[in-house]
């Protein structure tokens, strides 16, 4: 029996009929153990985002490990894992003012930290809030989304000096997000966009405090950076997530092991076009997403990854996820392997995908499998 054909029958054996998304407990527990060691290490907090699972039950995992906060990414994710016993949580995006009145209820059954990096935001905290909140001044170490200028000097003395006067708000300390290092093609490129950005975070602090102000901690928050970085020392709070499940980007940038993918879409074959060399899956863009990697003139939206006893296996050579539309993806048999594979495949099997971006495609998922066939429940899509 081909690695595909097994790999099929144990879909099918989970009563698999349509797109789902899987998950190895093993693997995903184990990536969590890594992190929380690098973090005790270097005596850094982890408080990983869960923006990338959205999963009471995976969240339960980095309890396990002795984590106990966390960081979401809006209002729905902090109710959801309150809800779930978790007690300390920072919500990682610029405060929205029309939502003062909601982290003001979330404020009064858990420990929430906001972000601002704007005047505006802090008055509206300082003046909507009725309990004390603590607030990060979030920080751009060069990514270009949102946060002051690492260099900025003025602007964030001003904002610490507002939220200090502002008799209602904490002050926490400087908190950035190293986007960029997504777009890292190698280890050491994600690295050195680590040493940067503590490097960046740490001139910040240095510029509050010749302003007479207290700097406060320094927080920060990628995958690639953490992963690829041996010591954390110097920051006080890691917000990584992605690197729960990993995925075919971290993979192509040597961020991760092709052992540490843990999360993987089953999809049905509905046609087999052994004269093109491919296969239609019903999984597209509503399953996968539509991030891709380039792959010379080609991209790929996904890799094909046996099962076996223990759980997720190998990486299969000469397949990919070719194109993409809402609900088809085409996947293309490339060598004569993969084209001895696809004369074998039929429709009603299944083929396990991994995505490109694991956070999106389990964005489109209103719950998870197990390799065992457990279900692992989510915060409900909007």
């Amino acid at each position: 029996m081909t690695d595909l054909a097994s790999t099929s029958d144990r879909l099918g054996a989970l009563g698999l009929r349509r797109a789902t998304l899987l998950v190895d407990p093993r693997r995903a527990r184990a990536n969590i153990a890594r992190f929380a060691a690098s973090a005790r290490a270097a005596g850094v907090v982890l408080r990983p985002h869960f923006k990338t699972h959205q999963s009471a039950a995976v969240a339960a995992w980095f309890r396990d490990a002795g984590i106990d906060r966390a960081t979401v990414s809006s209002v729905a994710q902090a109710a959801y894992f309150a809800d779930a016993g978790w007690d300390d949580l920072t919500l990682a995006i610029p405060a929205n003012p029309r939502e003062v009145a909601d982290y003001d209820a979330l404020a009064a059954r858990i420990r929430l930290h906001l972000l601002a990096d704007h005047a505006r935001t802090v008055d509206a905290l300082a003046s909507g809030l009725s309990r004390r909140t603590s607030v990060w001044v979030e920080v751009d170490p060069g990514y270009g989304r949102t946060g002051v200028p690492w260099h900025d000097s003025a602007r964030l003395v001003e904002l610490v000096r507002r939220i200090a006067a502002s008799g209602r708000l904490d002050y926490a300390g400087l908190l950035s997000h190293a986007g960029q290092s997504y777009a890292a093609r190698t280890a050491n490129a994600a690295a050195a966009v680590f040493d940067v950005t503590l490097h960046r975070l740490r001139q910040a602090r240095s510029a509050l405090g010749e302003a007479g102000l207290a700097g406060g901690l320094l927080s920060a928050g990628d995958t690639p950076g953490f992963a690829a970085s041996p010591d954390w020392t110097g920051l006080d709070e890691a917000r990584p997530g992605n690197f729960v499940f990993y995925d075919l980007m971290q993979l192509a940038a040597g961020i991760c092991a092709e052992s540490d993918l843990a999360c993987a879409v089953a999809c049905p074959v509905i046609g087999v076009y052994p004269d093109r060399g491919e296969a239609a899956l019903h999984a597209g863009a509503a399953h996968l997403s539509r991030e891709n990697l380039a792959r010379g003139r080609t991209e790929e939206f996904g890799r094909l990854i046996t099962l076996d006893e223990n759980g997720f296996a190998s990486l299969v050579a000469g397949w990919s996820v070719s194109r993409l539309s809402q609900e088809h993806g085409l996947l293309s048999a490339r060598g004569e392997s993969a084209r001895a594979q696809l004369a074998k495949l039929e429709p009603g099997d299944l083929v396990l995908v991994v995505p490109v971006h694991a956070c999106l495609a389990c964005e489109q998922f209103a719950s998870y499998r197990t390799i065992d066939g457990g279900e692992l429940p989510r915060l409900r899509r909007l």
